[in-house]
Order: structure tokens, then sequence, then C-alpha cells
């Protein structure tokens, strides 16, 4: 991708930055039959408004098709509403100068990318983004260095604004052919999984430095010493972290109740120090 594709002229920087203002409203109103459809729809209305004119006829049919179900992660909504937006500029085009438009191909866009572009912002931001941002501050923080709390908004908020700022304008300038052909080829299956993968190396990384679980349970039997960590050491070194969290993540998944793991890894806690196996 060149640098031309990020060259505005001034209308452009004009439409693609009240488009960014109003993106971040787009979860303002979600309902379970639309989701985000209906601000969808106040996202696009004043830009629909300057294409075919207020009260038109025009107007009203492309506000009727944007109501229509909507939803993908907010983050990278601006890629496709940008996208839109150059395609309902081509269908003004070729209504003044009588060239057919299957104004249903807007639709298609918008429903084809729902979910890859989920799927990538999802990764990008939540398994990317976020636990980089954690493990940087949760290091710093676990020594009192007033740099973790910092680093961690610094680390989250800017690649999170500079991203929305930059996608929209790929959106806008790259135009339907070249989603068309991204999509037959792949391309935003390749960058979810690997934008996938990347985190889960991140995270199983956190879990190995962070997740602490460590049994003090010494015996003597005979002159010979058992040291119960010992053996799991000998097993799989970091084995009981990592059986730790997999339980915690396996329960959360199916229950999502992050509370009661909470409690009963409290409990636990208590319990096993009490009985000597932990705590020293």
């Amino acid at each position: 991708m060149n640098r031309a594709m990020f060259k505005l002229s001034k209308s452009e920087f004009k439409l693609l930055w009240k488009l960014f203002w109003r993106t971040q409203w787009l979860m303002y109103c979600t309902s379970y039959t639309k989701q985000q459809g209906t601000t969808w729809a106040w996202v696009m209305q004043p830009f629909l408004a300057d294409i075919y004119g207020k009260e038109t006829d025009e107007f009203y049919d492309a506000m009727q098709r944007h109501l229509d179900f909507f939803n993908t992660t907010p983050f990278v909504a601006g890629f496709i509403e940008a996208l839109v937006l150059s395609m309902e500029y081509e269908n003004k085009y070729a209504m003044e100068h009588g060239i057919e438009f299957d104004t249903t191909s807007i639709a298609a866009i918008k429903t084809a990318l729902m979910g890859p572009l989920a799927g990538i912002g999802d990764a990008i931001n939540l398994s990317v983004l976020r636990v980089v941002a954690t493990g940087i501050a949760l290091g710093l923080s676990a020594t009192g260095n007033i740099l973790g709390p910092i680093l961690f908004f610094v680390l989250m908020f800017v690649p999170t604004v500079l991203i929305r700022w930059y996608v929209p304008i790929v959106g806008y300038k790259a135009g339907g052919k070249f989603i068309s052909d991204a999509l037959k080829s792949g391309t935003f299956n390749a960058i979810t999984k690997g934008a996938t993968v990347l985190g889960l190396i991140m995270t199983g990384a956190m879990v190995a430095q962070f997740v602490s679980f460590k049994t003090t349970y010494v015996h003597e039997f005979e002159g010979s010493t058992f040291n119960l960590q010992s053996v799991f050491d000998s097993i799989l070194p970091g084995l009981l972290p990592l059986a730790l969290t997999m339980i915690c993540f396996g329960y959360l998944k199916k229950k999502n109740k992050p509370v009661r793991v909470i409690v009963t890894l409290f409990l636990a806690a208590v319990l096993l120090t009490v009985l000597g196996v932990t705590g020293g």
C-alpha cells in the first residue's frame, strides 16, 4: 500500500474527519434486532444528505438501506463506513450519467465485511494491543513504577486512535473492487489468523511471567526429603500456573462467571495455605 493511499484533498479530509467523530457513537444505540443498525444510519445521515440532497426520494432510499442489521467491531467500523460512502458517491455519479448501478451491492459489501473485520478488529484490539499493553504495565506496576498505568493508557489509546483514523481512509480510497478481490483471495482470513496467533503467543508469555503458583510442601521420609514442587518441575516447569490458567479459562468459557472464579481462587488459596501446601 503506497503513500498516495493516505493523501487526502481538503474535501476528503473534512468528510473523513467528520466520519471519524461520528463513528465514536456507533455503539450508542443498539438493539437485539438491528444491533448497531440504527446508529449506523445516524452516522451516515449527513453524508447521504450531501450526496443526494435533503428530503429527496434518493436520500430516503439510501437511509432505508442503511437501517438494516449491522454489527462489527467499532474499532474498524470506519473502514466499512468510508467504503460504503465511496459506493454511494459512485451511485450518485451513475444516476447523473445514466449508468446502471446495482444498489444492492452496497448492502452486500456491508454484510460481507461485518464478520471478517470483526475478527480482525477483535484480534488486534483485544488479543494484541491489550495483551501487550497489560504485560508491559503489569511488569512496571509490580515494581511500583508510576509509568505502569501511564504506559497502559498510552499503548492502548494512541494505536486505537490512529487505527480508527486511518482505516476509513483506506476504505474510502480502496473502492469496492479491491474489497471483493481481498475477500476472494483470503487476505482478510490471513490477517485475522495472524493477529489471533500473535495474541495467543503474548497471552502465553503473560501466563508464564505473571501467574505464580508454587507449592511449599516439604516432608522428610526416613532421611530423604520429599519436595512436592520439585516433582511438578520435573514433569514440566510452570505446570501449576499453566494448569490453573487453563482450568479458569475453560470454566469462564463455559459458564462466564468471573466473580465465582475469583472467590473460588481466594478460598482455595486460604485453604491450601492453612494445610501447608502453599504459602510457606
